[in-house]
């Protein structure tokens, strides 16, 4: 379905230039981009959806009818059948989880290969990135600064490009690519055997000899693909008058300038990456869709203001609301909604449209909100450089819900309490000049109300 102003326009004789419009978390990861995305580009508005940062580490499972896929590198729009999916040049590629998942949507009858393209200029995720990440997180633990990595070889992949040393996508159709690989490989191995001996890291040969296998192998399922100048296609599509929905993986709170560094991932998450993992202009850009939970969770180390400190009650969360992570299985911390954050964040992406998921999940008589916090007996003004420097939050209370409005997808049928928190969240941020514009209330994509309306 085409873009019904679009057309208007063209038939007027005017020229149209399309959008594009950002999905971003807006706490700590695990919001529920993905069903939010899947839902929005339903309506048919998106000719494509594009990831332009981060990578395996992300996890987004959704859900439609009887079909539910966890996804990590595959952009989210993979379920609708018509849609274009692009991976820009900010994503570091695990090509061994990228063909998996393309394996795996196959049996739901969806043909990936001949709508994804591939940035020839994103990074390559080497088979020796994950050990040297695991690494990494053996001599923290020994020197009590663990970060709490998914250890899927992020860190190692952007660092390697940082310092001009790492792998291009387009490098694996060079006939010279083996020679390269091998110079990277060396030096990776020379990195492993200096954790062995300075941290005590084992190096496990075997583990090591099946990864490399894995790798090669998928490689040549990788030269298979549309590797291109994505840059090129989407500024095309772009021109053409179609609009794509770009895809931020993590969220604001975990961007590697913004975020509670070093407890952070290793690229930036915030919407205005989206030009540079994507290569297009500042001017193309639209709406910022900001999405968060109606609580908080977060996983990985560092400091959580928000947390609820009653362990039974966080439990309660935990499995009301499936919080249990997609890619490494971790139970996630659970919180009562952070403002205080959540303003923070806001402010740093730009966010003027907000979808609120699980609505529904609510196992207290009262729910708390964040609205500030205190460092000793000082009271915050700024968001602090460090959540350590935190020693406690300023909370106010509303009244809860209970199991009143699971699976509800119309707003007359809201209880009293729920609508009551959604308007407290809106009043608190109305001079951010933000709108909630749907709720969630259940884990499937049709499982929304409107609160705009």
């Amino acid at each position: 379905m085409k873009n019904p102003t679009t057309l208007k326009l063209r038939r007027a004789g005017k020229k149209v230039r399309g959008f594009i419009d950002v999905v971003v978390g807006l706490q700590w990861g695990d919001e529920g981009k993905g069903k939010n995305i899947d839902e929005l580009i339903s309506h048919g508005r998106y000719v494509g959806v594009a990831r332009f940062q981060g990578g395996a580490n992300a996890g987004h499972t959704l859900k439609y009818k009887n079909t539910t896929f966890v996804g990590h590198i595959v952009p989210s729009g993979c379920l609708q059948k018509d849609v274009e999916l692009y991976i820009g040049n900010g994503v570091v590629v695990d090509v061994v989880s990228l063909i998996k998942e393309i394996d795996e949507l196959k049996n739901f009858g969806l043909k990936i290969a001949s709508r994804l393209f591939i940035s020839n200029r994103a990074k390559l995720v080497s088979y020796l990135h994950p050990f040297l990440d695991q690494a990494d997180e053996h001599r923290r633990s020994k020197l009590g600064t663990k970060v709490g990595t998914t250890s899927r070889g992020i860190g190692p992949a952007y660092s390697d490009i940082r310092a001009r040393r790492g792998l291009l996508i387009g490098d694996i159709l060079s006939p010279n690519f083996k020679h390269t690989e091998s110079i990277l490989a060396e030096f990776h191995m020379n990195v492993l055997n200096m954790y062995q001996e300075k941290y005590g890291f084992e190096i496990n040969l075997q583990k090591i000899k099946e990864a490399k296998k894995k790798w090669w192998a998928a490689l040549e399922e990788l030269k298979k693909l549309q590797i291109c100048d994505l840059s090129f296609l989407i500024q095309k599509r772009l021109r053409e008058g179609k609009n794509i929905l770009a895809e931020g993986a993590q969220a604001a709170m975990l961007d590697i300038d913004f975020g509670d560094y070093p407890n952070v991932t290793s690229s930036n998450t915030l919407p205005a990456n989206v030009c540079l993992g994507l290569g297009v202009p500042h001017t193309a850009l639209r709406d910022i869709y900001g999405v968060i939970k109606a609580y908080t969770t977060k996983v990985g180390g560092g400091n959580f203001p928000a947390r609820i400190k009653d362990v039974v009650l966080e439990k309660a969360f935990q499995d009301a609301g499936h919080e249990f992570g997609a890619t490494t299985g971790r139970p996630r911390m659970c919180g009562w909604l952070d403002l205080f954050a959540l303003r923070h964040a806001i402010s740093l992406s730009g966010a003027n449209k907000i979808f609120i998921n699980k609505a529904d999940i609510c196992k207290s008589s009262k729910m708390k909100v964040v609205i500030g916090y205190k460092n000793g007996r000082k009271v915050l003004k700024e968001f602090p450089l460090y959540l350590s420097q935190v020693t406690d939050v300023i909370t106010e209370e509303i009244p809860g819900w209970g199991d009143k409005n699971q699976g509800v997808k119309d707003k007359k049928k809201v209880s009293p309490e729920l609508k009551l928190y959604l308007k407290y969240i809106t009043k608190k941020l109305s001079d951010l000049k933000v709108k909630i514009i749907a709720v969630g209330t259940g884990q499937d994509r049709d499982q929304f109300f409107n609160w705009d309306k």
